[in-house]
């Protein structure tokens, strides 16, 4: 499904669909209640980086104060409210450094703001994985002094490491009805490498972007999240056929793996550009499913 659909309380049946707007009065208003099977998002990341204009974009303000955890209070809210009872939500972050430009010093904790105002919405924090990042690569893109030899051989005192990011689990309150028990889906040697507390084996470069030769013209995100990071939380907290939610969908990463995976897709997107692009990267992943589907059926 590929466009809007006029205002619904039912989420459609169709592989997937991505609503252009706002994802919080969408989710209070438009979608079903106890309808989301799983759910996996980047949220924006406050005074770090400018997606849009709107007043609603979450990353339009320059600190992590008063605005931004209102919004993220009416958007956990929001969440709980179209989450099934007793599944999973994983959300990407990192800890955000205080803006210069603002006169900040030091980091700010984003990491534990999310899990503070989700607690408070009312989700059940379970764990968080955090997977490495490399200090060579971060201190050349953020031209962070914190990082580099310059910083090291002036003053260690304001040396610091790399910022990783984080995988923080959460889970609706409640009995899951359905459990997650999907065959061939995850082995025991699979559980053996990811039950550990740190992932060390994602590259960086394994996103959306770097899979797909597109021209200049095409809009790139941001921070896109990593597929195999994508893939491993929807092999585990998925069966077949089950909705995965993304309310930040950007080009489409989360969808483009659930989609690869068997599952549906329903996700919001803001910015115009994001949202066409995510849906012709959906698109092409329905496409490569429909076609590997065939083959196996005269294999």
């Amino acid at each position: 499904m590929t466009t809007d659909t006029p205002a619904t309380k039912e989420i459609a049946r169709e592989m997937w669909h991505v609503h252009h707007g706002d994802c919080i009065p969408h989710m209070a208003e438009q979608m079903e209640p106890d309808s989301v099977d799983f759910s996996v998002f980047s949220p924006p990341f406050p005074a770090m980086y400018a997606y849009t204009s709107e007043d609603s974009d979450l990353g339009n303000v320059d600190t992590l104060a008063t605005e931004s955890t209102i919004h993220f209070g009416f958007f956990f809210k929001a969440l709980r409210r179209v989450m099934k009872p007793g599944r999973a939500v994983i959300v990407h972050c990192c800890q955000i450094p205080a803006m210069k430009r603002t006169g900040g010093i030091g980091m700010h904790d984003f990491r534990g703001t999310l899990i503070r105002i989700a607690q408070r919405a009312g989700f059940i924090y379970e764990f968080d994985w955090l997977i490495r990042k490399n200090p060579q690569s971060q201190a050349i893109r953020t031209r962070s002094r914190e990082l580099q030899f310059a910083g090291l051989e002036s003053d260690r005192a304001a040396s610091r490491g790399t910022i990783a990011d984080y995988l923080i689990k959460f889970r609706e309150p409640g009995d899951n009805a359905i459990p997650v028990t999907s065959k061939g889906d995850v082995s025991r040697n699979d559980w053996i490498s990811w039950a550990e507390s740190a992932w060390f084996d994602i590259r960086e470069t394994d996103t959306l972007n770097t899979l797909e030769a597109r021209s200049e013209d095409d809009t790139r995100h941001i921070c896109p999240l990593q597929l195999p990071v994508i893939d491993r939380v929807v092999r585990l907290y998925t069966n077949p056929d089950e909705l995965v939610f993304s309310p930040f969908t950007g080009i489409g990463s989360e969808g483009y793996m659930a989609i690869s995976r068997g599952r549906r897709f329903y996700g919001c997107e803001l910015k115009p550009e994001y949202h066409e692009c995510a849906e012709r990267n959906l698109q092409r992943a329905e496409l490569a499913l429909e076609t590997q589907q065939q083959q196996s059926l005269f294999a």
